[in-house]
């Protein structure tokens, strides 16, 4: 991705080399534990501060393709008034 920044920890560098890796797979947190990232949330984090989209699914993450659809924005559910029964 052109536009992304240079990562700067040696962890957000091994994660985004898992993620290239792993391609449309994806990775788990368990996996990228198992590969040597002590704090899997916080490297992926920094993949996305860097400028990387990441696309999270059944409890796997992955890199989203350059030619992807953007996601669907989140719609709030209707609030809902209790009435209090009389």
């Amino acid at each position: 991705m052109s536009s992304a920044r240079p990562l700067t920890t040696p962890d957000g560098r091994l994660a985004l080399r898992l993620l290239e890796e792993a391609g449309d797979d994806g990775l788990t947190v368990a996996d990228m534990r198992r590969e040597g990232l002590q704090m899997p949330a916080q490297a992926l984090y920094e993949v996305e501060l860097a400028g990387h989209s990441l696309e999270r699914k059944a409890g796997r993450t992955r890199l989203r393709p350059a030619d992807a659809p953007p996601p669907k924005p989140f719609e709030m559910p209707p609030k809902v008034r209790l009435v209090p029964r009389s």
